[in-house]
């Protein structure tokens, strides 16, 4: 089966949240208490990702010449196909952050998962979110279960305008570049993101404006210290002694080393 993918469309999205709302549904996620002018004043809500919340649209306003406007994103997991968290699960011999053969989801099996916030250190992204009582870690699985059952994710399934479209990946890209083409025909300044970062993300970008405008990071790699965290731990696994105290203590040492915040 070919590998799914996402498509947002910044240029079609209106910010209406739809997505949001599918989302906790479908995954049965409470809401989490904010307020009408959340971070900085605007409107976006809430303010970043949690365990609770695993797909969020981005507010971000922009004034050229005296002229305000809106640029949207929408933030969850990028199912990248060089996975930073992958790499980083320390959790052996079946990794509890893995990928779905069929689908390339990545995703956390939570049978498996110790909550020892590896992922969550190593994600260019900053998407999977650890829960500290339940020990878990938290973020979009790209509603597999309705993918078994041929349906599309839910998130995609809601969006009035087209922006959020899911489908195989490959496809999804040359619509992108179709409308990359179109939008710089009507004289629009967008870009496309996601087709080569991370050898390919699932989720491609195309996004009115420039780069900079958008909260991306240019050349997103893995973190350069998950060997070095690697090292450390790898006596404990060998005595079949790992826990998530142990991860945790590893990646804390690595960054005071590296003087990190």
């Amino acid at each position: 089966m070919a590998k799914k993918g996402y498509l947002y469309d910044g240029s079609k999205c209106i910010a209406c949240r739809g997505c949001q709302v599918a989302c906790k549904q479908w995954n049965q996620l409470p809401a989490e208490k904010t307020v009408f002018f959340a971070e900085g004043g605007g409107y976006q809500n809430p303010p970043d990702l949690t365990m609770l919340t695993w797909n969020l649209i981005e507010f971000k306003e922009k004034e050229v010449k005296g002229i305000v406007s809106w640029l949207f994103r929408r933030r969850a997991c990028n199912h990248c196909t060089d996975a930073a968290c992958i790499k980083a699960c320390p959790v052996e011999p079946v990794k509890a952050m893995t990928r779905h053969p069929r689908y390339g989801t990545v995703y956390v099996n939570q049978d498996l998962c110790i909550g020892c916030g590896a992922c969550a250190e190593a994600c260019p992204f900053s998407i999977p979110y650890v829960d500290e009582n339940l020990e878990k870690s938290f973020k979009c699985w790209s509603c597999i279960d309705r993918q078994d059952n041929g349906k599309i994710v839910a998130c995609a399934n809601t969006c009035s305008t087209g922006a959020l479209q899911f489908g195989d990946r490959a496809k999804l890209l040359k619509k992108a570049h179709a409308r990359l083409q179109a939008l710089k025909a009507k004289g629009m300044k967008a870009f496309i993101y996601g087709e080569k970062e991370l050898d390919g993300l699932g989720k491609i970008f195309v996004l009115p404006g420039e780069l900079k405008d958008y909260n991306l990071p240019k050349n997103p790699v893995a973190t350069a210290f998950i060997n070095e965290v690697e090292r450390l731990i790898q006596p404990y696994k060998d005595k079949g002694k790992l826990t998530s105290k142990v991860v945790k203590l590893a990646w804390k040492q690595v960054k005071e080393r590296h003087h990190l915040g």
